[in-house]
């Protein structure tokens, strides 16, 4: 029998009598006290047991006497997710991820039990519109669960790839980037801070109505400021920051630029798309800010997510000021299509009022006199205005109300001749 204990960073299993993890060259000095607490008896010679499997719960059969498990919806993580019923809650809906422990080498047994021990750390004491609630947590011999709120929706990895264009549109993915700044500005807030430090399509779920949840835990952690590096090179290809590959700690400037790097994305689409739409472009002020959020130096980067959040408003304000000048022409279309067929509802009203109809009356049945003796003749020059502006770009929305707006008058008054 070979006593062992796990490295406090990392998790990995050591010998007794190391003095630096194996992994992660952490220190291993403890006290007689706590390297008794965290001792390990391992049976075999070199490596950890298999733990002996028990069946492993399927759809249909309860767990812990009152979640039923109704479909898997997801795999991945070391685990696989379902999607079942709370019978102690008046069957509320929740997720349920489910590590089966039989399955996995001993690094992974490391691995599983490190992203586990976060994911119920960070979550159970958080609470924020955009992250997920944690319920519960239990294990059995050979796997461990963890009860979490369950979202209907998928990943913007998912969801992006179901784009026609193959990318989203600005208003879309500056409305994703005001949810991501606000729940990730919460997490730093905590005290030490929290650093997610994967930030991807991938880890962030999207509702059909467009909300956004942060999800998997796994590598998030505090933020020590004794500490000059990471301990090992955790993150996603692409959207990992330099400084998780090492170079130094990772910090709320990590969250960041993974953070930027996602709005990129979203914004041009993955490279390998199949999508036949020309390549998207981003506009240079929102380029400017991503790049100002991509810096390889983390000190040039906006020094946190409020400055990020701040930005993003006014980009977000200046695509609604670019749009009112098309909203204004496109409401004079409206007004300009709507002559003279306003006039008979304007008769119509003016009718109950006699000072205003003795005034305006006969002018207005004069008016309308002559459109019904001259309408079809109106309505052609009228619809070839409206499709003249068209060609001009200042006056298109003009156009677009006026068309609209004669598409919808003659839709009524067919109504109105074919109704017995």
């Amino acid at each position: 029998m070979i006593s062992m204990f796990f490295c406090e960073e990392c998790g990995a299993a050591n010998q007794s009598d190391a003095s630096y993890c194996f992994a992660c060259q952490r220190p291993l000095a403890l006290s007689t006290d706590e390297s008794t607490a965290q001792q390990v008896a391992i049976q075999q010679p070199v490596a950890f047991p298999s733990p002996t499997p028990i069946n492993a719960p399927t759809v249909g059969m309860p767990l812990q006497g009152r979640y039923q498990l109704l479909r898997e919806i997801g795999q991945g993580g070391y685990g696989v997710v379902y999607k079942a019923y709370d019978t102690h809650k008046h069957n509320r809906v929740v997720a349920i991820k489910q590590i089966n422990l039989s399955t996995l080498s001993p690094r992974q047994i490391i691995e599983a039990t490190d992203t586990y021990n976060r994911e119920i750390k960070t979550l159970s004491n958080l609470h924020h519109l955009n992250l997920p609630r944690i319920y519960d947590h239990f294990t059995d011999p050979t796997h461990w669960y963890v009860v979490m709120e369950y979202i209907e929706g998928e990943t913007l990895e998912d969801y992006l790839k179901k784009q026609p264009r193959g990318h989203l549109s600005r208003k879309e993915t500056l409305n994703i980037a005001l949810q991501l700044t606000d729940v990730l500005g919460y997490l730093h807030r905590q005290n030490p801070p929290i650093i997610f430090r994967d930030v991807k399509p991938a880890n962030i779920m999207r509702t059909p109505k467009g909300r956004i949840y942060l999800i998997d835990f796994g590598i998030a952690r505090r933020y020590d400021p004794t500490r000059t590096r990471d301990t090992g090179a955790l993150g996603s290809p692409g959207y990992a920051a330099p400084e998780q590959y090492g170079i130094a700690q990772s910090t709320i400037q990590t969250d960041i630029y993974g953070l930027g790097a996602t709005l990129q994305t979203l914004l041009l689409g993955e490279k390998d798309t199949q999508s036949t739409s020309p390549p998207a472009t981003i506009p240079s002020r929102i380029q400017r800010l991503l790049d100002h959020m991509l810096e390889t130096d983390t000190s040039k980067r906006p020094k946190n997510m409020q400055e990020v959040q701040k930005q993003l408003e006014q980009l977000k304000i200046g695509i609604v000021k670019r749009s009112l000048p098309f909203i204004k022409g496109f409401l004079w279309g409206l007004l300009i299509g709507s002559i003279p067929s306003i006039l008979l509802p304007l008769y119509l009203i003016f009718s109950f009022i006699p000072i205003i109809n003795v005034i305006l009356g006969i002018l207005l049945e004069f008016f309308i006199f002559l459109f019904f003796l001259s309408w079809p003749y109106y309505l052609l020059i009228q619809a070839g205005i409206g499709i003249l502006l068209l060609f001009f770009r200042r006056s298109r929305p003009i156009g677009i109300g006026i068309l609209i707006m004669m598409t919808a008058l003659l839709s009524v008054m067919r109504t109105w001749i074919i109704w017995p």
